[in-house]
């Protein structure tokens, strides 16, 4: 039963991203199919779990294969020739351009993720916030079949449930992704994380593709793949890197609609960041960046319909969760400040270690070294021709807004210094693939790329 619902969600994915457009190539529509699949099936979940219906096998089945069947009628009825699409991104045509250099990286990407997949199927759930939020949530949720009405979460069985920096506010993707797969019969977790990492990996060579041509996509997934946190976070039960996966695509697929205008990456966009909501609280800042940009640029060109179909995707999510936690008494104590206020020493403490964070490679490694190298060398493509400006300006405001976020917190209920050495270091996993997207995708570096592809097929 359990392959039969991890094949169900993928094939959920993969159909919407044909709702979309059928102009993905086959490496995105594949690569987005897992993640977009499951945060629609949570989204399902949380609307059986409201109308009173038991999140039993039966149930999540059930509902899953009426959306699916739902989705299939729409690509039928507006997307007939998807079928040909698919067809013909897998003709042999697909695989003329690859060299060499290709093959080496895709080669040692295939091993690395093996490795790290096998790691992360093999080891059990071990970090605190695993055990005492997300796999203990998500496992009660598969007992009790809901998460509204969670023994767990009563305030006379767990006093100070509702306190400052509770997990009952936690945003549901996660839990209840772990939910679905242990009401299925899963002995572990850890399928989620280990395939939410696999399907990421595709998805970011695809899109990366479109913009850097199949060689400086392999060669950027690969250094992303090295990134030492990414590696070792990667194989955990926790948001790091499923939240990166959902805030780092959205901000890249809003890149390549600036880039070529295509409604289908806008629409994408707008889904993205809704499952960006579902995994973080704070993914907010993305979301905000991200919409400000675009604002921006309706604004210019007096086009608003892209737009609000963006807005639309991306904060409907974001609408129902909150309704969802308000009627059910889903709430904590609130840890933000709501009133203005100036407070240099923690402005400072906090861009001190935001610094520190930048430009420490113990962590990142060479990501935000290699981001500097491409910022420098791409420079007056950057001020003459804009290329890739609304990438680093998404870069820019959303960490500026993060900032803002952990200056509005009140710490009383915890030091400073130990939020930002937990929540800080882990929310920068979603810039690690942008700074390689940029490093990769900027006219410099895909100059560099192109000639030496010609060497190889000229030797």
């Amino acid at each position: 039963m359990l392959y039969v619902g991890l094949f169900l969600t993928a094939l959920l994915g993969f159909v919407c991203v044909n709702c979309i457009s059928v102009k993905f190539t086959l490496v995105e529509k594949i690569g987005l199919s897992f993640p977009l699949g499951m945060a629609l099936q949570v989204f399902l979940m949380l609307f059986i779990d409201q109308v009173g219906i038991p999140l039993k096998p039966a149930a999540l089945l059930g509902g899953e294969v009426l959306l699916l069947a739902g989705l299939c009628f729409f690509v039928y009825l507006y997307r007939k020739n998807a079928i040909e699409t698919i067809r013909a991104s897998v003709s042999l045509q697909s695989f003329k351009d690859i060299n060499l250099v290709w093959l080496f990286f895709i080669l040692a990407i295939a091993y690395l993720e093996y490795m790290n997949f096998a790691k992360c199927l093999y080891f059990p759930p071990s970090d605190r916030d695993s055990l005492s939020g997300f796999e203990t949530i998500g496992y009660i949720i598969a007992q009790e079949y809901t998460q509204k009405g969670l023994s767990i979460l009563d305030n006379a069985y767990m006093p100070g449930i509702h306190g400052s920096g509770s997990y009952i506010t936690y945003a549901p993707l996660v839990q209840l992704s772990y939910a679905y797969v242990y009401a299925l019969g899963a002995e572990t977790s850890k399928i989620i994380p280990g395939l939410m990492y696999l399907f990421f990996l595709l998805a970011f060579y695809g899109a990366t593709s479109r913009a850097a041509g199949k060689t400086g996509a392999a060669i950027a997934t690969f250094f992303m793949l090295l990134t030492p946190e990414m590696l070792g976070f990667s194989s955990l039960s926790m948001t790091n890197v499923i939240h990166a996966l959902f805030a780092s695509l959205s901000v890249i697929y809003m890149a390549l609609w600036f880039r070529g205008k295509e409604k289908k990456d806008l629409l994408l966009c707008g889904m993205l960041l809704g499952g960006n909501i579902l995994s973080r609280t704070e993914g907010i800042v993305f979301t905000g960046a991200v919409l400000f940009l675009l604002f921006v640029d309706a604004f210019r060109t007096k086009q608003y319909k892209g737009f609000l179909q963006n807005v639309l995707f991306a904060l409907i999510p974001l609408v129902c969760w909150t309704v969802y936690t308000k009627i059910n008494g889903l709430y904590a104590e609130s840890i933000a400040i709501t009133s203005p206020f100036w407070d240099q020493e923690k402005a400072l403490t906090i861009l001190a270690y935001m610094w520190l964070l930048y430009k420490d490679t113990l962590y990142y490694g060479l990501s935000f070294i290699a981001f500097l190298v491409a910022l420098a060398t791409n420079a007056w493509f950057l001020i003459r021709k804009r290329d890739n400006l609304y990438l680093l300006l998404a870069i820019l405001f959303a960490s500026l807004l993060y900032m803002l976020v952990l200056y509005q917190i009140d710490y009383s209920w915890d030091t400073i210094e130990n939020v930002l050495s937990f929540s800080a270091k882990r929310f920068m996993f979603c810039f690690i693939p942008l700074v390689w997207f940029f490093a990769f995708t900027n006219r410099a570096t895909v100059w560099a790329v192109d000639r030496l592809d010609d060497y190889l097929i000229k030797r």
